[in-house]
């Protein structure tokens, strides 16, 4: 091989060892835009499945579509330009790689906001009936109202901790559904044909105790009736009210 041939082979080794590292540079440059749209792709990924859940359970979730709308057309216009010059000066080029970035935060926040309202909305419809505190406010402490109420107290919480949190499966919903029915089965146990004088006295023990006057005849009659009255004794105040 004269000289003149190994320079011109050095010469071509020379460029493709170039070429090679210019596709190495090239690489790690796409590779860096892949790394810093992934996130956001399996995020808005996890919320698609969480809507496609809710869709199968009959409910609507979807959000509105404008930010989603104008993120497929800024990712159509970097598409076109990659598929013409496949380099990331070619994505980076003007403000659309960063406006995608912009526009997919966007359309996350609100998929994200749709799916926790309609889960909160769902949870709430399964179950309408009275808060555990109101029902406190209103029931007789008798020993079947407190026991239920304990009862009643647990459950509630349990369909509260769902409601704040997302579902992850079909199983989800129908444990909502249950707990919607065993608040409604709980509910019907609830004594609230008492007497307002029984009710007076009830909730004075409960405070403490009751003074005399309060344990009336009407309230007699009722314990008795209840098989209660052994319950409660009468006891000296000491010391001034």
């Amino acid at each position: 091989m004269t000289l003149i041939h190994r320079i011109k082979a050095l010469n071509e080794r020379a460029s493709g060892l170039d070429a090679l590292e210019r596709r190495r540079a090239e690489s790690a440059k796409l590779q860096q835009l892949l790394a810093q749209a992934r996130p956001m792709n399996e995020k808005l990924g996890t919320e698609i499945q969480q809507m496609r859940l809710l869709h199968d359970e009959g409910i609507n979730a979807a959000p509105d579509s404008s930010s989603a709308e104008a993120a497929r057309k800024t990712l159509a216009r970097l598409i076109k330009r990659f598929t013409e010059n496949r380099t990331a000066d070619s994505l980076t080029k003007g403000r659309d790689w960063q406006l995608l970035d912009d526009q997919a935060k966007a359309t996350y926040q609100k998929l994200t906001d749709s799916l926790k309202d309609a889960w909160s909305q769902f949870v709430s419809t399964a179950y309408t009936g009275e808060s555990p505190s109101n029902l406190e406010r209103s029931l007789a402490v008798t020993d079947r109202n407190v026991d239920q109420l304990r009862l009643y107290k647990q459950t509630h919480t349990q369909l509260n901790v769902l409601a704040r949190s997302r579902p992850q499966e079909r199983g989800d919903f129908a444990r909502v559904r249950e707990l919607a029915r065993q608040l409604g089965e709980i509910y019907q146990r609830f004594d609230f044909d008492v007497p307002e004088a029984v009710k007076r006295f009830l909730q004075a023990v409960a405070d403490g105790g009751a003074d005399l006057d309060l344990l009336t005849e009407e309230v007699r009659g009722w314990l008795q009736q209840q098989g209660s009255s052994g319950h409660y004794r009468i006891v000296a105040r000491t010391g001034s009210r």
